[in-house]
């Protein structure tokens, strides 16, 4: 019986302890627009990977100075821009679901969800930096 007791009593406290961790999400609302965005960057992926995947295989055999002029025009520089956005927003929200499915402790799910923001953020940033400098030339 004491068996039986201990084992409802460790359930409830394992219960009690990561339940905050599953409320912390949000609404149930909040749920759908995340999974709305995830399918919507990964339909904005589709032909921006296919005309990133293209370009690169047309610019594979030319040098840096050729791959340094396509990237200098603005259709190019500015889906090159929105390919790495949609990729690294897709690659966030991909990131916190799977740490909201396996994160069992608040203070972990924080900790994870603010450092991968952060990345996220200096990895938006620095991609964005780096395609506007080669598109003005600078």
């Amino acid at each position: 019986m004491s068996d039986n007791r201990s084992l409802s009593n460790s359930t409830a406290l394992r219960e009690r302890l990561c339940a905050p961790a599953r409320t912390a999400s949000g609404s149930a609302r909040d749920g759908l627009r995340e999974w709305r965005l995830q399918r919507l960057t990964a339909l904005a992926l589709i032909p921006l990977g296919l005309y990133f995947t293209a370009s690169l295989l047309r610019l594979a055999t030319s040098d840096r100075l050729t791959a340094a002029a396509w990237l200098s025009s603005p259709v190019p520089a500015l889906l090159v821009i929105l390919f790495l956005l949609a990729g690294l927003a897709h690659m966030l929200i991909g990131l916190r679901s799977v740490f909201l499915d396996y994160g069992h402790l608040r203070a972990r799910l924080l900790a994870a969800g603010l450092l991968v923001r952060a990345a996220t953020a200096v990895l938006m940033g620095a991609s964005v930096l780096a395609v506007l400098k080669l598109f003005l030339g600078r």
